[in-house]
């Protein structure tokens, strides 16, 4: 693990450590401090039902709130509309105070909701999390104005707490949208990492593939062209004629690999199929069931047996590739010649080896190829 990805992962985690703190602190204030001093101070809450639905209401904000942050689902619009809730249950506590309790250890609802604000603000830019404790504060200070309790030692009291609680509170917010933002900048320098390296990839794929081309043009068709350029090779040698044919089939068949098709095998197939019908060969192709998905080394697996066929057919040939059971079979009977069963049986064994049978008497071939997952190369 190189440096920048071990910065990366302990951003992530101190993030995630972040937001489990937070919650935590909501969790035990609320569920742990709150219930002490109301229960202490119960007689003088008036209404006292609005102390409970003031709570119930944050408690329910806050265990919402919570389980979108533990799965990273809180956007930007829920946040907010928890941040409403929990102002309007601060603001139901608040209504319930006695005359001048406002700041007093009466009000217990003020520091609950800015716990709570920074829990679900953290991730949106600081300038929320101010607003969310100006508004909490300056609910605190109507509350003052309203019951005739701002005075000058109310108002020193009032900039004491909102220093001491708001700006601890803030104080999380910042350093938890720090941690947050290098996660985030850490999680989106991965995703382009890792689209750079299937770039990559795909690239060198595409680089090996053109390579495994260029090699068989080199290897297989050059010394065909060459021997008809310079004479070597007679065009009206059946030989050659073959030759050429089934060169012309492989060269279709590569060209075919490339196109974007929703059935490569058979498009593969059909291109064999032209090359032979432009010799006046008559083909027939027939397909049954879904082919499976197949890499390029197992349809050229199966086609190779095939082709052979198709390029020695002297006037038919039915092709017939059948999908099921876990398997792909392709079979192809023609008029060819005996000498090309020798050649078909000839090829590399593997996951689709062919299998060969040969009718003199009517001079028939038949070739068959199997492949199934098991053995993809």
């Amino acid at each position: 693990m190189s440096d920048g990805d071990g910065a990366r992962l302990i951003a992530v985690r101190y993030a995630r450590a972040f937001n489990v703190t937070v919650i935590g602190i909501v969790a035990v204030w609320h569920a742990g401090y709150d219930p002490v001093i109301i229960t202490r101070g119960w007689p003088m809450y008036d209404p006292a039902a609005a102390v409970i639905a003031a709570w119930l209401l944050l408690a329910a904000a806050q265990a919402a709130g919570a389980a979108l942050v533990l799965r990273s689902a809180l956007d930007a619009r829920a946040a907010r509309a928890l941040a409403a809730v929990t102002l309007a249950a601060g603001e139901l506590a608040a209504a319930a105070y006695p005359p001048g309790a406002a700041i007093s250890d009466l009000s217990w609802a003020s520091n609950t909701v800015g716990w709570t604000g920074v829990m679900l603000l953290v991730r949106r830019p600081f300038r929320e999390p101010v607003l969310f404790m100006l508004v909490n504060i300056g609910g605190t200070a109507a509350h003052m104005v309203l019951d005739g309790s701002l005075d000058h030692v109310a108002v020193t009291r009032l900039i004491t707490v909102a220093y001491t609680t708001a700006g601890v509170q803030l104080t999380f917010a910042w350093l938890g949208g720090r941690l947050h933002g290098a996660a985030r900048n850490a999680t989106e320098t991965a995703g382009r990492q890792a689209a750079g390296r299937a770039r990559a990839a795909a690239e060198e794929a595409v680089h090996a593939e053109r390579r495994r081309r260029y090699e068989y043009l080199r290897t297989r068709v050059r010394p065909v062209l060459h021997g008809l350029a310079t004479g070597r090779m007679d065009p009206g040698d059946d030989a050659v004629r073959h030759r050429v044919a089934l060169e012309a089939a492989r060269l279709r068949r590569l060209f075919a690999e490339t196109d974007d098709t929703p059935h490569p095998l058979l498009h593969e197939l059909r291109a064999c199929a032209d090359v032979a019908e432009r010799r006046g060969v008559a083909v027939t192709l027939l397909g049954y069931g879904d082919v499976p998905p197949l890499s390029a080394a197992a349809r050229r697996a199966l086609a190779e047996g095939p082709l052979l066929v198709l390029a020695a057919a002297a006037t038919w040939a039915r092709v017939t590739v059948v999908a099921g059971r876990g398997e792909v079979v392709v079979g192809v009977v023609a008029d060819a010649a005996a000498k090309v069963a020798a050649d078909v049986a000839a090829q590399p064994g593997g996951p689709a080896a062919p299998s060969v049978m040969h009718d003199r008497e009517e001079n028939r071939l038949w070739v068959e190829t199997r492949w199934s997952p098991g053995g993809s190369p």
